[in-house]
């Protein structure tokens, strides 16, 4: 399974919790390859079992979530396609260039904001995209896991409903299976 996320915005937080489910999940080994090592360097190729790794790398499991920021990794066939963006205008219109460049996404990630634009916009400026799921910015969580090098699984609920549904809409993780998921990946830490 490869899960492509693209889309110019900071979006790991969102990564590293999906792919940390999804190791608990399938047990079985789980990578994330990004464009931009910023926000991944602390974690230093490594967090909770998850390796961390560029496009370069060779050997890749099963699982690998891609957080990419500029257009869409190459080589790949099959992957399933996940959009992401901010309200901000720079996001949107790198969405606006992904769509004119592959097929239609299977869901648009809309990270929240405090701002006059809200989900009735989105759904306006991309009517083609028939499914979204948003959870409401964070930066303190973003920075908090980067700067502590680990992920905490204590999160906020629209967080959480989010990651829920990327798991069940992508990932095809039953949603009888979901609270008992984040549970013991908890426990696990």
């Amino acid at each position: 399974m490869h899960i492509v996320v693209a889309g110019d915005c900071e979006k790991h937080d969102f990564i590293l919790a999906a792919a940390i489910l999804l190791k608990s999940y399938f047990n079985n080994d789980v990578m994330i390859i990004s464009d931009n090592s910023r926000n991944y360097q602390y974690f230093e190729g490594e967090v909770s079992g998850i390796k961390i790794a560029d496009s370069t790398v060779a050997d890749k499991p099963d699982i690998v979530l891609y957080d990419w920021h500029h257009g869409y990794p190459e080589g790949l066939e099959e992957e399933i396609i996940v959009l992401a963006t901010t309200y901000e205008r720079q996001a949107m219109e790198n969405v606006d260039m992904l769509l004119d460049q592959k097929r239609m996404p299977t869901v648009l990630l809309v990270i929240e904001e405090e701002c006059g634009l809200g989900l009735k916009y989105v759904d306006k400026y991309y009517p083609v995209i028939t499914s979204k799921i948003s959870y409401i910015s964070s930066p303190e969580r973003r920075i908090d896991w980067v700067h502590d090098g680990r992920v905490d699984l204590k999160v906020d609920k629209d967080f959480a409903e989010a990651v829920n549904d990327f798991l069940i809409e992508i990932c095809d993780v039953p949603k009888q299976d979901i609270k008992k998921l984040w549970q013991y990946a908890r426990k696990r830490g």
